[in-house]
């Protein structure tokens, strides 16, 4: 199985996530890259803004052919309770191409919120497998098991 991670990140949570998932399985990982500056105070607020809305927005393409995967693992963080814009972005731009899929998430609040359900509708397709971590336990780096855990579960 040849599989890809892809994520953004905004605080670096998120990559944390993805370099372990990626390291894991010996795969290729590619980040996401917002053409908007999300740095600050103004930053932050406008990427709430655009989640709750369910902005798509402009990404710079990925480098990666992504139809040469047969699982892609895509990673996001949650903003305001929902899927962040450029992860929502990449998942529409990209749906056609993507044959398995898997998702993981990391955020600020103790449960997941609607991030996987609107992946899944914005994709089209239904995850292998789902993660998500509290921005918590990414901080402390207590997570491993629940990543091999989710591994264990795209492999079966």
């Amino acid at each position: 199985m040849k599989a890809l991670v892809v994520y953004y990140s905004r605080t670096g949570h998120t990559k944390a996530v993805a370099e372990a998932i990626a390291d894991m399985l010996s795969c290729d990982k590619e980040k996401i890259v917002d053409t908007q500056n999300r740095s600050g105070p103004i930053g932050f607020l406008r990427s709430g803004f655009q989640a709750r809305r369910k902005s798509l927005i402009k990404i710079i393409p990925i480098e990666k052919d992504i139809s040469q995967y047969d699982l892609v693992i895509v990673g996001t963080p949650v903003w305001a309770g929902n899927l962040s814009s450029p992860v929502r972005t990449f998942l529409h731009k990209y749906k056609n191409q993507l044959k398995d899929i898997a998702f993981f998430s990391t955020h600020g609040g103790d449960e997941p919120q609607k991030e996987f359900s609107e992946m899944e509708i914005t994709c089209g397709k239904k995850p292998i497998s789902v993660l998500s971590l509290s921005s918590g336990e990414v901080e402390r780096e207590n997570y491993s098991e629940k990543v091999k855990s989710f591994i264990g579960n795209l492999k079966s």
